[in-house]
């Protein structure tokens, strides 16, 4: 890993390395994901240049920002602290929670969460974008607490006193 002195860039081999530079690789990809409007998957069309219209799915950056920051979190499991792992916990609870209110009150008989397209209802179509909305708040505040975390454990300190 090498530091620039001159900026605030931290230039790191992803090639491989140490712990820190794996979790540091994978926050920066969390704090990427951030940096866009959080908005639901979509199909886009797209002319072609022989003159055929093709479909291009537009990804749910809600889903992206919430799988990155799992990552980081499920990366960082082992070193946390008492404090970090209790709220960890109480996340997965409440994620849990929200996704089980969604499968009982959708009409399909699931027990996992598919895409928009296995939702024929508009209702359904509703109860899934309250669920993701939901789901984006909890990854929001865990976002939060995982800085918060990091902080104390000096995680940004340890690439080179740049903070």
């Amino acid at each position: 890993m090498k530091i620039d002195k001159d900026t605030t860039e931290i230039e790191i081999d992803t090639t491989g390395g140490s712990f820190l530079e794996i979790v540091m690789i994978q926050l920066n990809k969390v704090v990427l994901h951030t940096n866009c409007e959080f908005r639901g998957g979509y199909y886009s069309k797209e002319q072609m240049d022989n003159g055929e219209i093709k479909l291009i799915y537009i990804p749910d950056t809600r889903e992206i920002f919430i799988n990155s920051l799992f990552t980081l979190a499920l990366l960082l499991k082992p070193k946390f602290d008492k404090d970090m792992e209790e709220h960890f916990k109480e996340h997965n609870v409440k994620v849990k929670e929200i996704e089980k209110a969604f499968l009982d009150a959708s009409s399909p008989d699931e027990e996992v969460i598919l895409g928009e397209a296995f939702y024929d209802s508009t209702e359904d179509k509703i109860l899934l974008e309250t669920y993701k909305n939901k789901k984006l708040i909890l990854f929001l505040k865990l976002f939060a607490r995982i800085s918060e975390y990091m902080s104390r454990k000096n995680y940004f300190e340890m690439v080179g006193g740049v903070f």
